[in-house]
């Protein structure tokens, strides 16, 4: 009766163990596929940054007159490459903290399985 009793401590024991690993492996890889995708972002910002920067605020397309009123979405306004710079910087932010949890997460099964 002990050991059956033993037996299925060490069983439920190894289980949870087990289960807890799968746990932290998987989100790890959800954080690696989240940088993954914040990177890209990020570069595609800057991308966008960069080609509105470059554009000529007295550049005329096509179809528009020169004396039209610039609508608030132009993509020459002032504004918004202010908007797009600041959401470059949360983006890159957020790819930081998320860099920083992936490294705590890598740590941790090292320092638990010393114990």
């Amino acid at each position: 009766m002990l050991r059956r009793l033993g037996l299925i401590l060490a069983t439920a024991i190894l289980t949870v163990l087990l289960l807890q690993g799968l746990t932290s492996a998987q989100s790890a890889a959800n954080l690696q596929a989240d940088i993954f995708q914040l990177r890209s972002q990020v570069n595609q910002l800057r991308a966008q940054v960069t080609q509105l920067s470059r554009q000529s605020p007295s550049t005329v397309r096509p179809g528009l007159s020169s004396k039209a009123p610039r609508s608030p979405t132009d993509p020459s306004d002032p504004q918004i490459i202010d908007r797009l710079a600041v959401l470059a910087i949360e983006a890159k932010d957020r790819l930081t903290a998320l860099e920083n949890r992936v490294s705590r997460l890598e740590k941790q099964p090292a320092t638990s399985g010393q114990k």
